[in-house]
């Protein structure tokens, strides 16, 4: 058993409902952990930092799972583990459909678009910290900016 089959997916066991857990384990995370640790894109993270984002990553999905209909902002390494995830866009909208029976959306360059905009996606920011404070403890999020996407549930 390797790392990534220890460390993310243990720690979700205690975090998240049975039925989801279950489903983040046929996730083939071995392959978005090699992603980010050896990315042709510029992450090039260590092997400590993408475990860390790995697991902020299943937290994240399952927080889409709870709050469907909810704007989701995710922290940079969160959107880099989905940029890893969606590298392989066939696997990505499979695991969509076994997690959520439908799609997520990766909504990029949110909160550049004016004032107005910036101002709601700080808000979603701020919510979807609150959020992972909640539903897993302060500062599970970690302290890393917002990236400029929101992810959705595309149930358009």
């Amino acid at each position: 058993m390797n790392l990534i089959q220890t460390f993310p997916i243990i720690s979700w066991q205690y975090l998240v409902e049975q039925s989801f857990f279950d489903k983040l384990k046929s996730i083939e995370w071995q392959a978005i952990f090699m992603r980010l640790i050896k990315s042709e894109q510029g992450q090039n993270m260590s092997v400590i930092q993408a475990l860390f984002a790995i697991r902020q990553y299943g937290l994240f999905l399952f927080l889409i799972q709870k709050y469907p209909y909810l704007r989701m902002v995710p922290n940079q390494e969160i959107d880099a583990v989905l940029h890893a995830h969606i590298a392989n866009i066939h696997q990505f909208e499979k695991d969509c459909q076994s997690l959520f029976s439908i799609c997520l959306k990766h909504v990029p360059e949110f909160g550049v678009g004016g004032e107005a905009e910036h101002l709601e996606w700080q808000l979603a920011f701020a919510q979807t910290q609150k959020l992972f404070d909640l539903n897993f403890g302060q500062g599970t999020m970690g302290r890393s900016a917002a990236a400029c996407c929101e992810i959705l549930l595309n149930f358009t």
